[in-house]
Order: C-alpha cells, then structure tokens, then sequence
C-alpha cells in the first residue's frame, strides 16, 4: 500500500524562496516525469521525516502518492534528496511522476545473505560487495526493496555474479557483462574482476521508460 503525503502548490522558485519555505518548516519539492509539466511543491518537514524514518532504505523504492491541494491524487517515486551537509536534513527532494503499469528503471540494493555459512569467511575470509546496488528495470508497481545474494557457498577466491542471481519475478537486470556483485576473499584481499559500471552516487536515479533522466 503506497503511503499518502500532503503537498502544497508553491508559485515561487529559486534560492530565497527555499530558504523561506525551510524555515516555515517546509520541504521543497518538485515533481514531473510522464510528459506532464512540472508541479513545484512544498511538504510538511515533519510529515516528511517521519516518513523517512518509516520507509529507511525502502524510500528508494516504494511508490508514495502526494495529494495535492486541489484533491488530485499522483503516484511518484522518489528520484533525488538534497540533504544538508551538516544536519543531513533534506533540503529538496525531486519526484518522479510514474504510470504504475509501466516498467521503469531504477536502482535497487543488495543485500548479502549467507556470509556465516561461507566455508571462505569460516575459514578467515571476508565479503567483499562489488555492487551495492542493482540497476534494474521492472514494473513501477512491482520494484522489489532489494535484491538478495547468497555467498553461502563461497571460498575464498570464489564471487557471485549477476547471472548467478536469481531475480523476483518481473524484474531484469541488462547488462552486457556477466559483472561480480560480490566476492569471497582473504584478509590480504585478492583482487577482484569488477567488469560492472562504475557503482552510482547516493543520489536515487530512476527513469521512466519514453521519459528523458
């Protein structure tokens, strides 16, 4: 169930006017994507935060719906935070406007299973996560909140590529590669093949199908 959020249509733009929206206790935030203009908007700091909380790492991929003032109702996802560099607060968050029966691209974590039953780690060894997170595309509806990769069955020298991983149903990974997304090593680590894009910023990047980054 998409959590539900209360916007607030803002006319002005720019430096100052974030300023002032900040220290009213609101967040600016704009929304676009799906051929539509741009909705320039503010949300309640507090409204926002505890939905940060709630969501952790899952704000990435869960869709939200923001309802505006004028009763519209609009599905999005999260897109970029801007966060302060000293408290950490969000500064501006960009969302991405989506049609729920349409796939998307967007990034998604890697969570690492089965490193107690790695006979490498038992052995001394440590893992070792190439990627942190997974570009993936899959429907806006069905993003999964992770992709889950075992290295049970690693030793030391051993590592777990993409077409090793078995990915939830609906969702694909493309990839000319057969790229490492983690590795079994040493205490001394061994280099590893990392044949992968380069791992992306923090900053969230999804993209709509027919809608330009």
């Amino acid at each position: 169930m998409m959590a539900q959020m209360k916007a607030f249509a803002r006319s002005g733009t720019g430096k100052g006017v974030a300023r002032k929206l900040r220290r009213e206790g609101k967040v600016p935030a704009v929304v676009y994507g799906s051929g539509q203009e741009n909705i320039n908007i503010s949300l309640e700091r507090k409204e926002w935060n505890m939905l940060v909380e709630a969501e952790g790492r899952a704000l990435r991929t869960h869709p939200q719906h923001l309802m505006l003032e004028d009763g519209r109702r609009v599905a999005v996802l999260v897109r970029s935070l801007q966060r302060h560099p000293v408290s950490s607060q969000t500064e501006h968050v960009d969302f991405l406007r989506f049609d729920p029966m349409r796939r998307i691209d967007i990034m998604v974590p890697v969570v690492i299973k089965g490193d107690t039953e790695s006979p490498g780690v038992k052995r001394g060894g440590m893992v070792q996560t190439i990627q942190r997170e997974l570009h993936v595309q899959c429907r806006a509806d069905h993003i999964p909140e992770w992709i889950e990769v075992s290295v049970a069955g690693l030793d030391i020298g051993e590592s777990v590529h993409i077409q090793d991983i078995k990915l939830p149903d609906g969702v694909e990974v493309h990839a000319e590669d057969n790229f490492t997304v983690a590795a079994v090593v040493g205490v001394q680590a061994e280099e590893v093949d990392t044949t992968a894009p380069a791992e992306g910023e923090t900053t969230i990047t999804t993209a709509v199908e027919g809608d330009k980054a």
